[in-house]
Parts: structure tokens; sequence; C-alpha cells
């Protein structure tokens, strides 16, 4: 096969094969041009997509209920076996078990908005709301007993039954218990990854005062930790 960026197959896909998905795919190159802008056809892999469907996407969508999550992945797939039947490329095919991972990362974000009272309502156009912007500075700039804080990518490590999860960072292997709302206990599974910021407590519990970024532990590979 001549030569070709990974870019430039996306954007022959979109002119070939022309759907209802195609917004889909111009998110899909978006993303591309800026993560694999010099990647060869040769070199492509599954990798490609579950950066994007499992780190991107679930970042950018606020309703998961709403069938986007699938029409994203069917996007996704029609690129794949279009690739595969031109070029004899696997890049790999989701599945219904993926779109429900998907939805469930996306979920926790949003209950992690609303557990830290995210103020911003919505980013296009930006809309903010300012008592809850209140609510949340109240939150950050409270005063610390012991002033410990920490940040960095973190798995989950345990579950309890309480309000409580057990963390540990990635950079050290160290261990810290973090008092989190049971709703989103409820969705968390254990070797998810988040990147957050935390504050110690009095008696040596923690609080999480940001969670920038929430990943499945399929990720895992991606993930580089300074």
């Amino acid at each position: 096969m001549e030569e070709k960026y990974f870019c430039s197959v996306i954007r022959e896909f979109e002119k070939e094969e022309f759907s209802e998905e195609i917004d889909c795919i111009d998110d899909f190159l978006g993303f591309s041009s800026k993560k694999f802008r010099f990647l060869d056809m040769n070199s492509a892999s599954e990798d490609c997509i579950n950066k994007f469907l499992f780190m991107w996407l679930p970042k950018k969508v606020v309703d998961s209920d709403s069938g986007i999550i699938e029409k994203y992945v069917k996007a996704v797939n029609m690129f794949s076996k279009y690739v595969f039947e031109k070029y004899n490329i696997n890049i790999g095919e989701k599945n219904a078990d993926d779109v429900s991972e998907i939805k469930r990362i996306c979920k926790i974000n949003n209950e992690f908005k609303r557990f830290l009272c995210d103020p911003v309502i919505s980013y296009s156009p930006l809309l903010i709301d300012f008592n809850i912007y209140k609510r949340r500075r109240n939150k950050i700039n409270k005063p610390s007993f012991f002033n410990m804080l920490d940040k960095g990518y973190f798995t989950v490590e345990e579950i309890f039954s309480g309000d409580y999860f057990l963390l540990k960072k990635m950079c050290t292997g160290r261990f810290i218990k973090v008092a989190v709302d049971k709703k989103i206990l409820a969705k968390v599974k254990k070797r998810d990854i988040l990147y957050a910021s935390l504050r110690q407590n009095p008696f040596f519990s923690w609080e999480l005062t940001e969670v920038y970024k929430y990943y499945s532990g399929n990720v895992i590979d991606y993930i580089k930790v300074m």
C-alpha cells in the first residue's frame, strides 16, 4: 500500500461513505488530527479508536442516554469496516458492552460535576450558575486542619459499602481512603482511573476537591504518569 496518513483516510471515508453519522466522523478527524497527525496507516491500530471513544468522548457528552454514544460507536465501526475492506488493516470494532462502559464513564463524570459543585451549565455558549460557583469557591477555600494536599493519577483499588473508596496513586503506590457520594460509588468499578486533586480533613480522612479526568481501567496503557 502506498504511504497514507491515518487522517487522510478519514477524509477519504467522509467523501466516499456519506451517512447521518458524518458529524461524529468529523469529531474523530479533529481528534486524530491532534493525536495522530503523522500516523501512517500501516501503523494504525485499535488504540486510535480506543483513545477517541474511551478518553475523548466521555468528556464531551452530557446526556449519555440520548443515543449519542451509540451514534459515535456506529460511526467508528463503519470507518473500521471501511479500513479493513479497503486496506486490510484491522483497527477493531466496538460492541454493546463497550457502549455500556462508555455510558458508565459519562455518568460518573456528570455525577462528579454535581458532587463537586461544577458551576458550568453549558460550554457553547458558556453559561455559569453563580450560586453554584459561590458554593464551590467556599468548598475549595475552606480551611484545612492538616493543610495536606495531593494531586495526580489514581486507580480505584477498593469500594466500601459506606461512602468511601480506596485510591492508589499511580506514580508512588501510596494508598488513600477518600470520601465519595454513594450515587457515584454505585457506578464506580475497581481499576477505574482518575486524575484528581485531594485534600485531607480532620481525623485523617480525605476528600476530592477536583476530578479533572475519569477513565475506565481499560485505558491504563495510555496514561503517562510523571
